[in-house]
């Protein structure tokens, strides 16, 4: 059995020789791995469709342990489109977020939107802190791990039904956080997700 849908390479790992098993969000059935036969060779066609971030056309068969990938075609390759060491870091980030957070084989099609759309404001927002926090406040509120109604405090409460329900334009312009303040933002949210996760998330310290 074949299907084909658009997804997000979130990680790869090599296998055997000259294969990878590749971890990529998908707009209709979550997240994935599949089988990438032979992209490690110099000569595959796939090898440069599969890079971190990127945004794909993909056919896969279904196998009985793992599927298998057969054909990968790039809408947008987020991570390689005007390339800079600090984008890269940013858009992994994300990426750890989304793999970390989600199960395999769970549809949640508003994810996929968010991510797309937040991968495209790594490039294009200079607030990266921003970006970071509206990004985790909106993904773990989709996914039923946080919502701004379990904040007590009023003016907190509203504030992070902003960061949750607004368009991202919308809190740019409403909220002018201070560093401290973002930084301090910041530190609560990877903390809340190191402790759903029960990991430490490993992009953070590369972040600047």
């Amino acid at each position: 059995m074949y299907f084909s849908t658009e997804g997000v390479i979130l990680k790869r790992k090599n296998f055997g020789e000259a294969d990878r098993i590749v971890t990529i969000y998908t707009r209709d059935n979550g997240k994935i791995s599949a089988l990438a036969k032979g992209v490690r060779r110099p000569r595959s066609k796939k090898a440069g469709h599969l890079e971190l971030g990127s945004w794909c056309k993909i056919f896969v068969a279904r196998g009985k342990n793992l599927d298998l990938l057969t054909e990968v075609e790039t809408k947008r390759a987020f991570g390689i489109a005007d390339f800079s060491e600090e984008k890269a870091k940013r858009i992994y980030h994300l990426l750890e977020l989304v793999d970390a957070l989600t199960p395999e084989h769970q549809k949640n099609l508003a994810v996929f939107i968010l991510l797309v759309q937040y991968l495209k404001k790594c490039v294009q927002e200079d607030d990266f802190n921003l970006v970071s926090s509206v990004f985790k406040v909106k993904l773990t509120s989709m996914l039923g791990f946080f919502s701004s109604h379990s904040i007590t405090t009023s003016k907190t409460q509203k504030f992070f039904e902003s960061l949750q329900h607004d368009e991202f334009e919308k809190i740019k312009e409403r909220f002018r956080l201070s560093q401290k303040s973002q930084l301090k933002l910041l530190s609560f949210l990877d903390s809340m997700i190191e402790s759903l996760t029960q990991q430490k998330l490993k992009t953070v310290r590369f972040l600047d």
